[in-house]
């Protein structure tokens, strides 16, 4: 009987213990956070003949521009795109579209408003107030987790342009044709070839081409009515006139070991003296101080314009498609050249490298990151690739082997879908297939060729916005500089006026500006 009653005892003891071993491993299950709990989960295999749950969706709540582009309307989830993305990524996605041409108004209402997303899209962290409040999550330990096809296909340097202390503060989608330099000069190769005019190589054989596109009357409808080279409103694009000597207006650069704003670089001079010569020899469009988009567009597509900068997806559509079109007898031929060299300049040329397009910054707050992440790095996927080209496998488009198929009447949302969800560069089987021309293909893949063959660096990629330069707007390229580079280049003043407005503006900030940009560019780029 006592031996009954003591194996009793003893067996009591060692239930309570396994039950003391199992509360504790499920406080520490409980008490773990929710990575640990994932990985648990996904590590755990049902026995066979068994079923197995699948994790609920992870909602997600995202802000994105629209990027003018015409989304239904209702509810995120209920757009077959979204729809798709979240079944393939295990998400429920809440997207609000703001528009695009006030987009980072509306963001900065919401923000202050305190209706803050998971995610936030953005240009570049710079602009991102969460990012400049030291609210944006660093997404390193979760990319090294759980994003190998981000880590895979997203080069260094993007990387780099989101990354402050060693922290990365978003996603980045690359430039588009993975060229970061991402704008090149357009000509009309017909005209170059009916004048027997080679590819300029230097600032002077460029002007040699103006001058003969100014006289020779390439267009050939017997008035001298040709304007060798046309831009826009406030020097916009002519980017790569200005790249000629290595600066553009809205960067910053690095000359003798300070960072400035290209605007105020000395080879700025040069580049003044450039458009200054054009402007004098009527090279340049008289009203290139007044050109609206519209204006300068119908410019190009009525026959009237020899050469003008544009963005290297450009290439076909809209231009050599457009004129093909409208100029049939004159079988126009748009080509993409390499930005000259400027005289007595040795530097870097063209366009100031933007290794990223859009960012995508995460709430610090957030309690589901893994998600996320898991969710972009499905888009950067070969399968995520062709459904923000593509659309729906089945639906749109279909693969046999290495055949692709694609059914545009089928894809209705193409447009917004890519703008909106496309993180990669440049995917050559689905362009071939979406472009379905080869000389039109050809004739992207040469001008990204070309285009990546160049590019200025740019010291102060990811750096938030100066301080001085945010508070006072005349410090900016769209300040006082617009008057004095236009007295410039129309002979009102001379060229040595430059270095006039130049002291004058680091008098009212510009030193100050310039101490700001040089000592975060020490602290964060420098190597």
């Amino acid at each position: 009987m006592k031996m009954k009653i003591k194996m009793k005892m003893k067996f009591t003891r060692l239930v309570t213990l396994a039950c003391v071993v199992c509360l504790t491993g499920a406080t520490v299950a409980c008490s773990s956070d929710k990575d640990s709990t994932t990985t648990a989960q996904a590590s755990t295999a049902p026995t066979p003949g068994q079923s197995s749950k699948p994790a609920a969706p992870e909602k997600i709540r995202l802000f994105v521009s629209n990027n003018a582009q015409q989304i239904p309307a209702g509810k995120s989830m209920d757009l077959a795109t979204v729809n798709y993305l979240a079944q393939k990524t295990n998400t429920d996605l809440d997207i609000t579209f703001l528009p695009h041409e006030n987009y980072m108004d509306q963001l900065k209402l919401k923000f202050a408003s305190g209706d803050i997303p998971n995610v936030h899209m953005v240009w570049g962290i710079e602009t991102s107030d969460l990012v400049i409040n030291g609210l944006a999550m660093d997404l390193k330990p979760y990319i090294d987790k759980y994003g190998p096809n981000l880590k895979k296909n997203i080069p260094q340097s993007a990387w780099d342009a989101v990354t402050l202390n060693g922290k990365i503060l978003a996603i980045p989608q690359l430039a588009q044709g993975n060229a970061p330099a991402e704008r090149m000069i357009y000509v009309r190769k017909d005209w170059m070839d009916k004048l027997g005019i080679k590819e300029p190589k230097t600032s002077e054989e460029f002007l040699t081409m103006l001058r003969a596109f100014r006289d020779k009357d390439p267009n050939g409808n017997g008035k001298k009515d040709e304007i060798p080279f046309s831009s826009r409103e406030k020097f916009e694009w002519a980017d790569n006139i200005f790249g000629m000597y290595g600066v553009n207006l809205d960067s910053n650069s690095l000359y003798n070991n300070e960072v400035m704003p290209g605007f105020v670089n000395p080879n700025m001079k040069k580049a003044l003296g450039m458009l200054k010569t054009m402007y004098a020899e009527k090279l340049i469009d008289t009203e290139f101080l007044t050109n609206t988009r519209a204006i300068w567009d119908q410019k190009i597509k009525s026959d009237l314009v020899g050469s003008w900068n544009h963005v290297v997806f450009g290439a076909w559509d809209p231009w050599q498609k457009e004129l093909s079109k409208l100029l049939p007898d004159k079988k126009p031929n748009v080509v993409a050249i390499p930005t000259p060299r400027g005289e007595d300049y040795e530097g870097q040329l063209g366009r100031v490298e933007k290794p990223v397009l859009k960012t995508f910054v995460v709430h610090k707050d957030t309690k589901n990151p893994e998600a996320i992440v898991k969710m972009f790095d499905w888009l950067v996927s070969d399968e995520g690739q062709m459904f923000t080209e593509l659309g729906i496998e089945g639906q749109s488009y279909t693969k046999d082997g290495s055949t692709i198929k694609y059914l545009a009447d089928k894809d209705p949302d193409v447009k917004w879908r890519s703008a909106v969800f496309q993180m990669h560069g440049f995917n050559e089987p689905a362009q071939k297939v979406l472009i379905n021309n080869d000389e039109a293909y050809n004739k992207l893949i040469q001008t990204i060729e070309t285009s990546r063959k160049e590019g200025i660096a740019n010291p102060t990629a990811g750096m938030p916005p100066s301080e001085t330069l945010t508070k006072n707007a005349d410090l900016g390229y769209k300040g006082s500089f617009q008057e004095a580079a236009a007295k410039i280049i129309l002979g009102e003043k001379p060229l040595d006026y430059f270095d006039e407005y130049v002291a004058s503006w680091k008098k009212q900030g510009g030193d100050k500006a310039i101490k700001e940009l040089t000592d975060w560019y020490n602290a964060n780029r420098k190597k």
